[in-house]
This record gives structure tokens, sequence and C-alpha cells, in this order.
């Protein structure tokens, strides 16, 4: 029981302080130090924004080099295309113009079928 009475007296003890009443120097004393934290939370929440501003700038320049790789590697890619269905149909045209002179070279001639007649 003694045990019980001395913790609770000692609890009383410390709660005592936390029941006094603040003085009106000690609210302005609060409130300044509010004040000069939030003074302080804005300078480093400027600093930061500052410091976001120039790496989105940075990023947006990036974006944009990349963006401009893409379109230069899509435009090489369709001229390639275009030079290879050119040089594709390009070879078609000559094969078709030697297969028509080399079977014109080949088709006999009346004078040739009555040589091989007699």
């Amino acid at each position: 029981m003694k045990n019980i009475l001395v913790l609770s007296i000692l609890f009383y003890a410390i709660a005592v302080s936390a029941l006094a009443e603040l003085t009106a120097e000690d609210i302005e004393k609060i409130r300044q130090i509010v004040k000069d934290s939030e003074t302080e939370l804005k300078s480093e929440i400027e600093k930061t924004n500052s410091k976001l501003d120039a790496i989105d700038a940075r990023l947006r320049t990036v974006e944009i080099g990349v963006a401009e790789l893409r379109g230069r590697s899509i435009g090489f890619s369709v001229v390639k295309d275009f030079i290879v269905v050119t040089c594709a149909v390009v070879a078609i045209f000559i094969s078709i113009i030697v297969l028509r002179k080399t079977q014109s070279a080949n088709t006999p001639t009346p004078q040739d079928t009555q040589k091989a007649l007699s």
C-alpha cells in the first residue's frame, strides 16, 4: 500500500506542472518561435521549389533531345525502307527487260525453221 501511495504522489507531483497556466509572455515566446520556424520552413520550401524548377527544365531538355533522336531514327528508317523498295522495283524492271531481250534472241525466225527442216 505504501508503494501505491508513493507512486501516486510522485505521479501527481509530475502532473502538477502541466496544470500551471501560461503567462502572456510565455504565449508570445511560443508565437515568436512558431513564426520563426514558419519563415524558415517557407524559405526551405522556396529553395526546394527553385531546385525542382531547375530539374524540371533540365528534364524537359532531355525529353526534347530524346524525341528528336527518335524522330531522326524514324526518318532514317523510312528513307532506308524507300531505298530498299526502289532497288527492288528497279531490279524487277531490269530483269524483265533482260528476259524480253533473251526471249527475242531465242525465238526462231522463219528462216531458222526452214533450215532446220532441210
